[in-house]
């Protein structure tokens, strides 16, 4: 199990589409645990199409072909049809894998594993928290 954060972006999803791949990823993690945090919870970008979530995740949900699976679900298509370019990131002084899921030369989404599944909870906390900084005018409101 990992305690973490992660994060999608919708790069070329119909609204359904992210709808149904929102869903299935708020259901990620445990139904009780005695800490909150280690529940699922998330956090929306202003725009609707981005989410950060933070719980305790058994990693394996997390993997690049566990997306790919649950992408095919939703498309329904062959998972391995879809493809993936995966770019290391660093927002803060960890390291951030950012995966991009493409179908027929198409980018659909764009996931990100803060710190990644080798950090614990306040490395990634620490990492998912660089990357808001950095991109503050699209997660918050002007003040």
């Amino acid at each position: 199990m990992w305690h973490g954060y992660f994060g999608i972006e919708d790069i070329n999803l119909n609204d359904a589409q992210r709808d149904t791949l929102v869903d299935v990823l708020r259901r990620l993690g445990p139904d009780t645990h005695p800490s909150p945090a280690c529940l699922n919870h998330w956090r929306t970008r202003l725009d609707g199409d981005a989410a950060i979530f933070e719980a305790l995740f058994d990693e394996d949900l997390l993997s690049i072909d566990a997306m790919k699976e649950r992408l095919a679900a939703i498309f329904n298509i062959n998972p391995a049809t879809i493809d993936y370019t995966l770019t290391i990131f660093h927002f803060g002084t960890g390291n951030t894998p950012v995966a991009v899921f493409s179908r027929n030369g198409t980018d659909y989404i764009r996931m990100a594993l803060f710190g990644g599944v080798g950090a614990d909870w306040m490395e990634s906390g620490d990492e998912c928290r660089a990357y808001l900084t950095l991109f503050a005018d699209q997660w918050e409101e002007a003040e």
